[in-house]
C-alpha cells in the first residue's frame, strides 16, 4: 500500500513538472524575455522593418540586411530576435530567439539598425527594448532577402524645387512591389533628421502632413529648411509584413 502511494506521488509530480516544463518559455525566446521582466508593460507598438540586398544605400556597395527601428529617449537593453523559417508562425512569441548581431546608430540616434548576416533562408524577426517601465517590441517583420530582394532606385524620384523650401518629393512604384505605405526623411547636411513621416501617396511635401498617415518626427518645432543649403530624401517602400522593397536616397540643394 505505501508503494503505491509512493508511486502515485511520484506520478503526480512528475505529471505537473511535465507540464509546467512545456508551459515555460524556450530560453532566448521573446516570450521568456516577456515573462521574466513581469515588471514592465509589454506593448508591441515600436515600429521596425526590415531592408537588404540593395547596392549602394548608406555608402555600402554589399548590399547589407538590415533591420531599421526607431528607439525612445534613453532606452535601453536593445536585442534582435528571429525564428527559423518563414513556416513558423509569426504570432508566437516564443519562436522567438534572441540572436547576438552589431548595431548602428542612424542620423544621429534617430534611428538604429541591427545589422544582420545573410541569412541561408528567410525568416521572421522582431526588435525589442526596455523604455520607461515598458517593454517594447515590434510586430513580426518577415525578412524576404532570398525570396524579394530591396531595390536601390533613386532614379524614380524627383525633387520639385519651384517652392525651393517646401519641395515636393514624388515617385514611380511598380505593381510587383507589394507596397502599402512610404516613409520619408529629410536629413540635413549634418545627418541630422528633420522630419520622418509615411504616406500612402507617392507624393510628399516638406512639411506638408495633409497627407500623412503617420508621423514618427521628435517632438518638438520642426526646423524648417534653409536657402543655400545641401539636404537629403529617403524613401522607402514598405510592404504589409514590414519588408522593405524600395528604397531611394535623393541628395538636393535649396536655393
Amino acid at each position: 500500500m505505501k508503494l503505491k502511494l509512493v508511486l502515485m506521488l511520484v506520478a503526480t509530480v512528475l505529471f505537473f513538472s511535465c507540464g509546467k516544463e512545456e508551459d515555460t518559455a524556450p530560453v532566448g525566446s521573446l516570450q521568456a524575455y516577456v515573462d521574466d521582466n513581469g515588471t514592465w508593460t509589454p506593448f508591441n507598438e515600436l515600429i521596425a522593418c526590415a531592408a537588404g540586398g540593395q547596392s549602394g544605400f548608406l555608402d555600402d556597395p554589399t548590399g547589407p540586411l538590415s533591420m531599421f527601428f526607431y528607439p525612445k529617449p534613453y532606452s535601453t537593453n536593445f536585442k534582435y530576435y528571429e525564428t527559423t523559417s518563414t513556416s513558423d508562425d509569426p504570432n508566437d512569441l516564443a519562436l522567438f530567439v534572441e540572436r547576438e548581431v552589431p548595431q548602428e546608430p542612424l542620423f544621429n540616434g534617430f534611428m538604429k539598425r541591427f545589422i544582420l548576416p545573410e541569412p541561408a533562408q528567410d525568416v521572421w524577426a522582431r526588435v525589442s527594448y526596455l523604455s520607461n517601465d515598458t517593454l517594447w517590441y515590434c510586430k513580426a517583420v518577415k525578412v524576404k532577402y532570398n525570396a524579394k530582394p530591396s531595390t536601390f532606385a533613386p532614379e524614380i524620384c524627383t525633387v520639385d524645387l519651384s517652392e525651393p523650401l517646401e519641395p515636393i518629393f514624388s515617385w514611380e512604384d511598380e505593381a510587383d512591389n507589394e507596397n502599402v505605405i512610404y516613409y520619408q526623411l529629410v536629413s540635413d547636411e549634418r545627418g541630422d533628421a528633420l522630419s520622418a513621416t509615411y504616406t500612402t501617396d507617392q507624393q510628399y511635401q516638406f512639411y506638408n502632413t495633409e497627407n500623412v498617415v503617420l508621423n514618427v518626427t521628435r517632438p518638438g518645432p520642426i526646423l524648417p529648411l534653409l536657402p543655400n543649403k545641401d539636404y537629403n530624401f529617403i524613401l522607402m517602400g514598405v510592404s504589409e509584413d514590414n519588408w522593405v522593397n524600395l528604397i531611394v536616397a535623393k541628395p538636393f540643394t535649396t536655393f
